[in-house]
């Protein structure tokens, strides 16, 4: 799950990888259980290459610090689309507002603030 305490550190993790191969990170937000990128793909990188480097970057950095209860892995697989011109203003609005479009009173946007919250041991 991604509860929106991850996003900041996901999106900084994100468009860094994503500068380091020269494809411009556009747009990026999360739901619970995925997130949207909108990058400008190099020509000379192919997508599965930058997919692949988007999520072994951040699984290795959000599970390297040991803060998690439960390591964090990427599910197999994505989904793409190119876009024309016309169409990237309002996909990159659309992307960049994705909390908003996942109701946070939803039972599994709960379940993930608490799995995301501190550990509380006995005696505490």
């Amino acid at each position: 799950m991604l509860p929106p305490s991850l996003d900041e550190r996901l999106f900084t993790i994100l468009g860094r990888k994503a500068h380091e191969v020269r494809c411009p990170m556009l747009a990026v937000g999360c739901g619970l259980d995925h997130v949207h990128v909108v990058v400008r793909l190099a020509s000379s990188v192919a997508l599965g290459d930058l997919v692949r480097r988007l999520k072994g970057a951040s699984a290795y950095e959000l599970n390297g610090d040991g803060s998690r209860m439960h390591p964090f892995a990427w599910q197999d697989g994505y989904w793409a689309e190119s876009l024309g011109p016309a169409d990237l203003g309002p996909v990159v609005a659309y992307v960049q507002r994705q909390r908003e479009h996942h109701d946070a009173s939803h039972p599994a946007e709960r379940w993930a603030a608490v799995c995301d919250a501190p550990l509380r041991r006995s005696g505490d």
